[in-house]
């Protein structure tokens, strides 16, 4: 008996076939992917908290940012910057706060954004000197600190009457669209202008911000589908952090930062 083989419209039926399911596979798995990268997001966003609370019961203050335009080469690679120029640079300050380089990057090999309280004129004078301390055991320290609007209800999360709880730091993850974030390279990730990302802006340019009524962080959702398309200026997927001057303080515990 002859044996026949297959014909090329066969094949090509049997290769139709083995694409859509290979296919079907990575779009089910692709969630799974972005769950776990939030995750290992939010666990390095746990450890650095717990730097920065470390470093405020050793200083008494908060770290300036590093320049997330420096590379492996530069002596001030990582480290902190209280004289920093430009404050889209802003990102977590690891090796003047005691890590690892991996955990000042993100899921998505993104560098975390950082902006303490002061940063070029964002608040209180960005300093080098104590600030994160009370005053005769009792009185919390005041300032101008950061404000951080909800993207959703368009309603300031942090404290609009007392300066001791708004944000005394702002932490942010850019996302899976990496957009505004730095890469390990010194190369920030711009997006194209007709995209109109006027929520994630809010993180790179705060004192531009649409939201609130005035400089202003931004927090919440996400929003929209990923990736953003034209003209979408509701769309978000930072994951935000932060913490008033009153916890950093409560949280250094008795007989550190100024606490009876």
């Amino acid at each position: 008996m002859s044996q026949r083989g297959f014909t090329l419209i066969e094949m090509a039926m049997v290769m139709i076939v083995v694409g859509l399911m290979v296919g079907g596979g990575l779009f089910a798995l692709a969630p799974v992917i972005d769950k776990a990268r939030v995750n290992q997001t939010n666990a390095t966003l746990d450890q650095v908290e717990s730097a920065l609370e470390l470093f405020v019961i050793r200083n008494q203050r908060l770290p300036c940012p590093a320049d997330g335009a420096q590379i492996n080469t530069s002596g001030t690679y990582g480290v902190e910057n209280c004289g920093l120029a430009t404050e889209a640079n802003a990102v977590i300050p690891w090796k003047t706060m005691g890590l690892d380089e991996s955990y000042s990057i993100d899921g998505w090999g993104t560098r975390l954004s950082y902006w303490p309280s002061g940063t070029l004129g964002i608040g209180s004078s960005l300093t080098a000197a104590p600030d994160m301390e009370r005053t005769g055991g009792t009185n919390y320290p005041s300032g101008t600190y950061l404000t951080v609007t909800d993207v959703v209800s368009k309603q300031t999360v942090t404290s609009t009457t007392s300066g001791a709880d708004r944000a005394a730091y702002v932490l942010v993850s850019h996302g899976k669209s990496q957009l505004y974030g730095w890469s390990k390279t010194g190369k920030q990730v711009l997006p194209d202008n007709s995209l109109n990302l006027t929520n994630k802006q809010c993180n790179n340019n705060p004192a531009g911000c649409a939201l609130g009524t005035g400089t202003s962080f931004a927090s919440g959702g996400p929003i929209g589908p990923y990736p953003p398309q034209t003209n979408t200026p509701t769309y978000f997927d930072d994951l935000v952090r932060w913490r008033s001057p009153a916890m950093m303080i409560q949280l250094c515990g008795t007989g550190s930062c100024g606490n009876p």
